[in-house]
C-alpha cells in the first residue's frame, strides 16, 4: 500500500514537471521567455507564473480557457503532451499575429517624452481572438506601456496597453493614445462639432483640446483596444 501510494506521488510529480516544462515553452514562444511580461499579458501575477513554471502549481480551467482564446493555445497538447496528427505547424502560425511592444512608454500624468521606438519584444496572439472580441482587423498593432495615474480607474500605471496603429480618427468616444508636444498621452477622447474633447478619467486632471489652432502639434495616433495587468 505505502509502495503504491509512493509510486501515484512519484508519477503525478513527473506528470507536473512535464506540465511546467510545457508551459515554460508556451512563455518563451508568445513572451520571448519573460515570465513578467507573459503575466501581464494574460492577467495574472508574476508569482503565480513562476510557480506554474516552477510544478508548484496548476493553472484553472478557466486560465486555461484564457490562454485558449488568446493564443489558439492546443490544450490537449498542454494538458497531455500529445500532438495533434491533423493540424500542421504552418496552419497553427498562420491563426497567430506577432505584435511588438514598442519601446516607448503613453503617459497617463502629464506627457512623457518618447524614446527610440525600437520593437523591445514581440508577442503572438490569436487572430480569431482579436477579430471576435476586440473587433480588430488591422495588421497596425503595437503593445505600448501606461505610466501615471490620470487614466485610473480605467488605466493604471504600469499597464500594457494594445493599440490599434490604424486609427487615427476619433470616430467614436475611447481611450486613445494621443500625439503632443510633450510625448504621448492616454486619454479619453471625444469627438465635437470643430474640436476634440481630450479627457482624463481621474478627475483630478483638467481636460483639454485639439483644435484648429493646435492641430499640428497634436495627433491621434491609435485607439486603445485592450489593456493588460498582473493581478
Amino acid at each position: 500500500m505505502l509502495a503504491s501510494l509512493g509510486a501515484d506521488k512519484e508519477n503525478n510529480t513527473e506528470m507536473s514537471t512535464a506540465f511546467s516544462r510545457r508551459f515554460v515553452t508556451l512563455v518563451e514562444q508568445f513572451a520571448g521567455g519573460n515570465k513578467r511580461q507573459f503575466a501581464q499579458l494574460t492577467g495574472k501575477s508574476p508569482s503565480h507564473i513562476y510557480r506554474i513554471c516552477r510544478g508548484l502549481s496548476r493553472p484553472s480551467m478557466i486560465y486555461l480557457e484564457h490562454l485558449y482564446n488568446l493564443f489558439a493555445v492546443d490544450l490537449n497538447w498542454l494538458l497531455t503532451g500529445e500532438q495533434p496528427l491533423d493540424k500542421p505547424q504552418s496552419q497553427l502560425q498562420d491563426e497567430l499575429t506577432l505584435i511588438p511592444k514598442l519601446d516607448i512608454e503613453a503617459s497617463a500624468g502629464m506627457g512623457s517624452v518618447i524614446g527610440n521606438e525600437e520593437v523591445t519584444e514581440q508577442f503572438a496572439l490569436n487572430r480569431r481572438w482579436l477579430n471576435s472580441h476586440l473587433g480588430v482587423y488591422s495588421d497596425k498593432l503595437a503593445f505600448v506601456s501606461i505610466r501615471g495615474d490620470s487614466m485610473q480607474p480605467t488605466l493604471l500605471d504600469g499597464d500594457m496597453v494594445l493599440v490599434d496603429l490604424s486609427q487615427h480618427q476619433s470616430s467614436k468616444d475611447a481611450v486613445y493614445i494621443v500625439q503632443t508636444q510633450d510625448g504621448l498621452m492616454a486619454k479619453r477622447v471625444q469627438q465635437r462639432q470643430n474640436r476634440i474633447q481630450v479627457i482624463s478619467d481621474n478627475p483630478d486632471y483638467p481636460s483639454w483640446e485639439i483644435t484648429a489652432d493646435n492641430a499640428d502639434s497634436h495627433g491621434i495616433a491609435g485607439r486603445v483596444v485592450w489593456c493588460g495587468r498582473s493581478i
